[in-house]
């Protein structure tokens, strides 16, 4: 297991109300700092945009220039942290270092994304054309029966005899351990590149998970999966069918290994009837 350290960047509109926005987090652990701010929060009308504009060059400057040893402490330390916290001001301020304990063989970026969509990403949104496709129709689906709200868990650790094999982008846990996660094709290619890369692991680790001790309760796998149906933007035709390659290739070995995979609306529609059935009902 490997420790970072995380700070989420709060912006406070209003310092008498004092209810904070979550807008940006910065991770620090295993020799690496990054940050990642919010693309959408300038855009909400509590936000001033030029002071956010300030302060996200301030910390991309802070994390990213060159170092200053005389005015700044070691990067890779909590002083840095500390340091960081006192020189803001204003309506910007951070939160105190968080910890957080992940498996060494979890990547310092797949950590940092998982950190930023549970506690900096605005609530998902499905538009009409991400709808049309199987991950798009389960977020939509997700909201409209609050999944979530009503105890579907968002990347948590997927746990065999206190260990952790992968963080799975759902789970429901309710008379059965159901895990699941997706490669959504429509996004942004660094994401989906990441989602297909990290496949082959999860596909490893999922005789261990499936297989669970009579004592504990059954689990089940399933990955929802866009269809690939043109490449991403810039993408070369070459680039373009090794992704394509990847992600059949994955698919194969995890329904191999005993899982589902579900590729269409209909087969996701089922698959959220399911849960749907499986979660407590939400108070009214």
């Amino acid at each position: 297991m490997i420790d970072y350290r995380y700070v989420l960047i709060r912006y406070v509109p209003d310092p008498e109300r004092m209810e904070p926005i979550n807008v940006g987090i910065i991770l620090q652990g295993n020799g690496r700092l990054d940050l990642r701010i919010s693309p959408h929060a300038a855009k909400r009308k509590e936000v001033n945009t030029g002071v956010f504009g300030e302060w996200r060059s301030f910390f991309k400057e802070e994390i990213h220039g060159d170092a200053a040893p005389l005015f700044q402490p070691d990067r890779s330390t909590s002083r840095f942290l500390t340091h960081l916290n006192a020189l803001c001001d204003g309506p910007v301020a951070l939160s105190r270092p968080l910890m957080v304990s992940v498996d060494s063989s979890r990547s310092f970026e797949e950590l940092l994304a998982s950190l930023y969509d549970r506690l900096v990403a605005p609530p998902e949104s499905v538009s009409p054309s991400v709808s049309m496709r199987p991950t798009g129709r389960f977020r939509q689906l997700s909201e409209q029966h609050r999944f979530v709200e009503r105890g579907m868990l968002r990347y948590s650790h997927v746990m065999v005899d206190a260990k952790s094999l992968w963080t799975a982008y759902r789970q429901v846990v309710n008379g059965e351990v159901l895990a699941f996660d997706k490669v959504e094709v429509a996004n942004f290619i660094g994401y989906t590149s990441n989602e297909i890369e990290r496949l082959p692991r999860v596909a490893e680790r999922l005789e261990t998970f499936l297989t669970a001790p009579a004592s504990t309760k059954p689990r089940r796998y399933a990955l929802l999966a866009d269809q690939f149906v043109q490449p991403f933007p810039d993408q070369t035709d070459g680039e373009f069918k090794a992704m394509r390659d990847d992600l059949e290739q994955a698919v194969e070995l995890i329904t191999k290994r005993g899982g589902t995979v579900l590729r269409s609306r209909e087969d996701v529609e089922r698959f959220a009837d399911e849960i749907d059935a499986k979660l407590p009902r939400a108070a009214s």
